[in-house]
């Protein structure tokens, strides 16, 4: 399939007295439709590059295209209607808003973007949420519920606008490792049936295991790029577990 994200020499460098340098000139795509896991130790850049692809930060300089649409400079405010349109955001900490209950927490992006959810709308945020098992809860505030319901409405937020991509920060991160595989199973499988790219930060290798792509970073700079299918589980965990690294 196509590349829906392609950075040709992404540099990222924070501060200007004294600069420090987080990507070093990263060369990388990600196919559409494609589960692509983004590990590597702390510190190693993993945030910064979701966040730079994801249009919330700027890259210092080098090139950032998206959907054949060139973002690698600008302002990011500029981009902000396309973010509400065609990405949806999963992070480690659900972000749901206290006052609101789960329902009107998955229909927040179009209240974003669109304003008042048609009765259309409405029932279509009602489907997702019935697939990922918490229709029940849809009048459930947050603090009644429990992480992985918590998690499961910010994936159904993340996704009731049909994205594109989503982007997902340690999206399993906050939840036991029962809860976090049921987490992953039910997003990637809403997924795959919308056919949307999905690019994940995690620190579980577990986790990433069960991605179509694994990219690791280490001190700003790709280590290893692989396709677990290719090199089938055994490969891919034997690989991940090697320590040396071919720094591109």
């Amino acid at each position: 399939m196509a590349d829906i994200i392609t950075t040709r020499d992404l540099v990222k460098r924070f501060g200007d007295v004294v600069p420090t340098e987080v990507l070093h000139g990263l060369t990388v795509s990600f196919e559409q439709g494609a589960l692509t896991a983004v590990i590597g130790p702390s510190g190693s850049g993993k945030t910064t590059l979701l966040n730079i692809l994801s249009l919330l930060e700027s890259p210092t300089s080098g090139e950032l295209v998206i959907d054949g649409r060139d973002f690698s400079a600008g302002d990011i405010n500029a981009y902000s209607g396309y973010r509400n349109a065609h990405v949806g955001f999963i992070f480690q900490f659900h972000y749901l808003l206290p006052e609101f209950n789960a329902l009107e927490n998955v229909l927040i992006p179009h209240w974003i973007g669109r304003g008042r959810p048609s009765g259309a709308f409405t029932d279509k945020a009602l489907t997702i949420m019935r697939e990922m098992g918490i229709l029940s809860i849809r009048d459930k505030y947050p603090n009644q519920l429990s992480g992985g319901e918590q998690q499961r409405v910010a994936i159904a937020r993340a996704l009731v606008n049909e994205p594109r991509i989503v982007f997902a920060d340690e999206p399993t991160g906050n939840l036991d490792r029962e809860s976090g595989f049921a987490v992953l199973e039910v997003m990637t499988r809403m997924i795959r049936e919308l056919g949307t790219t999905l690019v994940a930060v995690t620190h579980d290798r577990e986790i990433a295991l069960r991605a179509d792509r694994i990219l690791e970073l280490v001190d700003g700079r790709i280590c290893k790029s692989f396709r677990v299918r290719e090199l089938g589980e055994k490969g891919a965990r034997e690989l991940l577990e090697d320590r040396s690294c071919r720094v591109d």
